[in-house]
């Protein structure tokens, strides 16, 4: 198969698992944070310029649907709590101040293809460090979300590995690092429902 298709496929599960996600949150069955979202939103739109900037051309359309996703979902859950107040927690605004500096980092890079993989790099490090207050919030409640759509849009990430065609880290960093985190942010719900012998159906 061709390393389009390839492409292609990976935008769209990974969109799916985003308008899938959205829709739980819609229905209340999982009550993610919109602020945390939020700030994936900003984090997404600087890996997708970083990844375009790098000439990552596997992982094009599948970066530009990940930063539309967490832009939805944050949307969503907003409208759903347009009565609540929420207020940035202190590592929220770090990962905010250091995504400005990603973008700033991204203005300066963005037209040098050999030096602009480590602005993708950078903002690889803010999603992570973004990513772990919602993976210890999941370990001590791992019934507060739905691992299938994490699962969805790790797998996602993972088919653009089938359309690179130069190995190089600029090419695998961003697929294997979605990949990996996705299942890492799924595993302790699936240890969770495992252990509470919680039905498949409350699974997604």
């Amino acid at each position: 198969m061709s390393t389009e298709f390839w492409t292609y496929l990976s935008a769209l599960v990974v969109g799916i698992s985003g308008f899938y996600y959205a829709i739980r949150a819609w229905q209340g069955s999982i009550f993610p944070n919109p602020v945390s979202w939020g700030v994936w939103s900003v984090v997404g739109v600087a890996l997708f310029l970083a990844a375009d900037s790098s000439k990552a051309e596997a992982v094009y359309w599948s970066t530009l649907v990940g930063a539309w996703n967490p832009t939805m979902i944050a949307g969503v859950i907003l409208w759903r709590s347009r009565s609540k107040v929420y207020g940035l927690q202190k590592h929220e605004k770090q990962c905010l101040a250091l995504a400005a500096v990603g973008y700033f980092f991204w203005f300066l890079v963005h037209d040098l293809p050999e030096v602009a993989p480590w602005s993708m790099y950078f903002m690889i490090a803010v999603d992570l460090f973004a990513l772990w207050p919602t993976w210890v919030q999941i370990y001590r409640d791992p019934l507060s979300d739905k691992p299938f759509p994490w699962i969805i849009f790790g797998w996602g990430f993972g088919l653009s590995g089938f359309a690179i065609e130069v190995n190089t880290l600029a090419n695998w960093a961003l697929p294997m690092y979605m990949f990996i985190g996705s299942n890492f942010v799924a595993l302790p719900m699936i240890i969770g429902r495992i252990r509470r012998k919680v039905p498949l159906a409350q699974w997604v």
